[in-house]
C-alpha cells in the first residue's frame, strides 16, 4: 500500500476518533441536568478563562480544519455555517436529552475554535499550492496531533 493511502486511512481514523470524543465529551460525562443560557457572554463573565471555556475553543479548532478540508469549495461563510449549525445541534440536543447546560457562550466559542482551525487550513492551503500537498499536510497534522490524544484518552479511561 502507497503512503498516501496509509496516511489518507490513518486520517479517517483520527477524524472518527475525534467524533468519538466530540460526543464523549459533550453528551455521555455530562451531569443529568437542563439549564439554558441566551445571554451572550454571561458565562465567561461569570467563570472567567476556565477549562470550560477553553476546552470548547480546543475541542472545535479540528472541526474547522475538517469542514474545510472535506468541501469542496470551502470558503470562510460555508465554514462558518457548517460551525454554527453543528453548534446549534449540539447544543439543542444537550438541552432535549438533559445532558449538562445549553448556552449561547459555548455556540460562540465552538464557533471561534472552528475559525482558527479554518485559519489553519487556510494558510497550509495558501503555503502549499496544490490539494494532493494539502491533503498530505492534514493527514500528517491530524496524526501529530491526534495520535496523542487517543492516547491520552486511553490512559484517562483506563485510569478511571
Amino acid at each position: 500500500m502507497e503512503m498516501k493511502k496509509i496516511l489518507t486511512l490513518m486520517y479517517r481514523l483520527i477524524f472518527i476518533f475525534y467524533v468519538y470524543l466530540v460526543m464523549a465529551t459533550v453528551f455521555f460525562e455530562r451531569d443529568e441536568r437542563r439549564s439554558i443560557n441566551l445571554i451572550p457572554l454571561e458565562m465567561i463573565k461569570q467563570q472567567g478563562f476556565t477549562l470550560n471555556v477553553w476546552g470548547n475553543i480546543v475541542l472545535f479548532i479540528p472541526l474547522g480544519v475538517y469542514a474545510a478540508h472535506f468541501l469542496k469549495r470551502s470558503t470562510f461563510l460555508k465554514v462558518t455555517g457548517i460551525l454554527f449549525a453543528m453548534s446549534m445541534a449540539i447544543e439543542s440536543i444537550q438541552y432535549v436529552l438533559k445532558r449538562g447546560a445549553s448556552d449561547v457562550d459555548d455556540v460562540l466559542l465552538n464557533v471561534f475554535g472552528g475559525m482558527v482551525g479554518y485559519s489553519i487550513y487556510a494558510v497550509l492551503r495558501s503555503l502549499l499550492k496544490t490539494k494532493d500537498r494539502l491533503h498530505i499536510a492534514i493527514c500528517v497534522l491530524s496524526l501529530i496531533v491526534g495520535i496523542p490524544v487517543m492516547g491520552l484518552t486511553f490512559l484517562l479511561w483506563m485510569s478511571n
